[in-house]
């Protein structure tokens, strides 16, 4: 099923360590936990066989939507992470290290979209760090931060085209609008003109 509308899914890449950067920070939750490790590695040997110093190199991570592999990191032997309880927590330690940082700093996000946008708002509205030095890998379920037009409720993690909202149970279409500023797509009532008129759920498929 489609609807009409803007287009405006964000697309996402591979995380992958920038030569030009002083220092490099990486926040992560447990479904981007492979990216981690992997950008820790890659850090670690370094480019031109340059390796960073470690104190360049900085990792905050929650589990988040799960599953925890906080134990992986920490026997990875790359620097020593900060785990969190939860993604509030972590983004405040996260600002707060941002705000201390020099000039030349990049952050690198992994985990699920609801995630990633999360820790790209907070890092950007709370310490004004721009989007251009921030890179992102979605990892996990295809599951999309989904907010209801008609009552603002938003829903971290939906993985259907077609929904009931938590907050005021209509059934809504998840359009693919998104909005960069609020980190969520669309949620539309499906079935204003004819109520009852419900498609079938599909699976999103990213």
């Amino acid at each position: 099923m489609s609807m009409p509308g803007i287009k405006s899914k964000p697309v996402y890449t591979g995380l992958t360590p920038d030569p030009g950067a002083c220092q490099h920070v990486l926040a992560g939750e447990g479904p981007g936990t492979e990216a981690l490790l992997r950008m820790r590695r890659e850090l670690a040997e370094g480019n031109d066989g340059m390796a960073p110093a470690a104190s360049s190199v900085a990792l905050f991570y929650t589990a988040g939507a799960g599953p925890d592999r906080g134990d992986e990191l920490a026997r990875d032997g790359h620097g020593s992470p900060r785990f969190f309880p939860d993604t509030d927590g972590l983004c405040q330690a996260l600002n707060e290290y941002l705000a201390d940082a020099g000039m030349g700093v990049r952050l690198y996000v992994a985990g699920s979209e609801a995630f990633l946008w999360r820790v790209v708002a907070s890092a950007r509205d709370g310490v004004g760090m721009s989007e251009a030095a921030i890179q992102m890998e979605r990892c996990g379920p295809p599951a999309r931060p989904v907010c209801c037009i008609h009552c603002k409720t938003t829903d971290p993690a939906v993985s259907t085209t077609v929904y009931q909202c938590p907050g005021c149970g209509l059934n809504l279409f998840v359009r693919d609008h998104f909005s960069r500023r609020l980190g969520v797509y669309q949620g539309v009532c499906v079935d204003a003109e004819a109520p009852g008129d419900v498609p079938e759920p599909e699976e999103l498929d990213s």
